[in-house]
């Protein structure tokens, strides 16, 4: 048996800050260990001196990173086109991981049928050393409300009223769905969608309401039935009036026990909601708040206007919009910025913001044994921090990765070191 150890350094987990506390990896496993009762076991040791190590970051709503589109493929893809396709995800996926994002859930947009058969093995759960992992993809839509799209394609929608047999033939089978989906996206109120929760959730998925007109009621009624999250909180269903509250009202409903309470993705970029909006909806019940970044492929790339299907998305720094509209187009900050970002404008400090993209993904999906948190047998996928948030260093499975979380300050000190040289 041999171990590493990470010393001088404080541990975030549970919201909580455990100062000068020293971690264990086994690395035959490359799992978190107790501390070995031979000290000799110990081979390797970094000194952090005094940064954060956190869990891995987890980021469960994600359309796409650096170029590549997690809902690229369609019914007229080859053999070679997947081949490509694979490789460029590899590089993708790779790339994504210096953020400090260790593990992520591809998040498949309203699609046709033949788009969810190509894509969706591809994103089976994984446990690698050099990427981000998959745990599984994320499907979103197309059983939405047309008066919520967003940016999605209405040719793609359909209902439900065939129930089971209905979503496994839009989704590519039972099997598909068992072994390659995480979380489905729906809105209650198309017809059959109701109903279909409990086998949703047979079939080891997330049931979580989205692009949804449901109102308060409904969404109670869901809740009972097996939903356990809300997608991307605000944005793409009614907004709460103090007499109606709708979806949002859910995040701290009396209606239901509290643990039957969802939990609710936040998209802090700044963009999708307002900081104060942010700060309303994280106070009122922090345990439930899951920061997602809700990506688009463009996050990574330059500014300007890319195509997407028969659309054109422009994108100006952060911001993502249809061409000549005023609808959003998915999001392009990175999930240590929407970390930062709530930090600030909920004025927590960084053990309580690292929980919202740790302990509480992980919580929402089912896989806190595995991942999200600092316990004892949780994978060594691990983040360093500095004080100010910034990951300085990434460990998958106990493998170092360089971070491309720089601040913006040092970006700008280098440029102008370079340019007096």
């Amino acid at each position: 048996m041999s171990y590493t150890k990470f010393t001088n350094c404080h541990l975030i987990d549970n919201g909580e800050l455990y100062e000068f506390t020293d971690l264990y990896i086994d690395n035959n496993t490359m799992k978190i260990a107790n501390k070995p009762r031979d000290p000799h076991q110990v081979t390797k040791t970094f000194d952090l001196h005094e940064h954060f190590i956190a869990p891995g970051f987890i980021d469960i709503q994600n359309n796409g990173i650096y170029g590549l589109n997690f809902s690229s493929l369609n019914e007229n893809s080859t053999k070679e086109d997947i081949k490509d396709f694979q490789r460029f995800y590899r590089d993708a996926m790779t790339k994504y991981l210096s953020t400090g994002v260790t593990a992520l859930c591809p998040t498949v947009t309203s699609n046709f049928p033949s788009v969810y058969t190509k894509v969706l093995p591809l994103y089976k759960k994984s446990r690698l050393s050099i990427q981000t992992d998959s745990l599984g993809a994320h499907l979103e839509g197309p059983f939405i409300n047309l008066e919520k799209k967003g940016c999605h394609p209405p040719e793609t929608f359909v209902d439900a009223k065939g129930g089971e047999n209905k979503l496994l033939e839009v989704y590519g089978g039972k099997d598909n769905l068992l072994e390659n989906v995480c979380i489905v996206t729906a809105a209650p109120e198309i017809p059959g969608v109701l109903e279909l929760i409990p086998y949703v959730k047979q079939q080891n998925c997330v049931f979580a309401i989205g692009h949804t007109m449901a109102d308060y009621q409904t969404g109670v009624e869901a809740i009972e039935n097996g939903c356990t999250m809300i997608t991307h909180l605000y944005n793409a269903m009614p907004q709460p009036h103090h007499r109606d509250a709708g979806v949002v009202g859910l995040i701290n409903t009396p209606a239901v026990s509290p643990d039957k309470i969802p939990y609710f993705g936040l998209i802090c970029d700044g963009v999708h909601i307002d900081p104060s909006m942010v700060n309303l909806a994280y106070k009122s019940n922090p345990s439930k708040c899951v920061l997602v970044t809700d990506a688009m492929h463009l996050i990574g790339l330059p500014d300007g206007e890319y195509k997407w299907d028969e659309q054109i998305i422009v994108k100006t720094g952060d911001r993502l919009y249809l061409k000549n509209t005023d609808t959003l187009a998915g999001a392009a900050t990175t999930l240590p910025q929407c970390i930062r970002n709530l930090m600030k404008w909920a004025h927590i400090g960084l053990p309580e913001a690292v929980k919202a993209a740790t302990n509480n993904p992980a919580l929402s999906i089912g896989v806190e044994h595995e991942k999200g948190f600092l316990n004892v047998g949780c994978d060594a996928d691990l983040v360093v921090l500095n004080k100010d948030g910034f990951v300085t260093k990434v460990y998958k499975l106990g493998n170092e990765i360089a971070s491309s979380d720089i601040p913006q300050s040092s970006i700008n000190r280098e440029s102008k070191i370079s340019a007096m040289l």
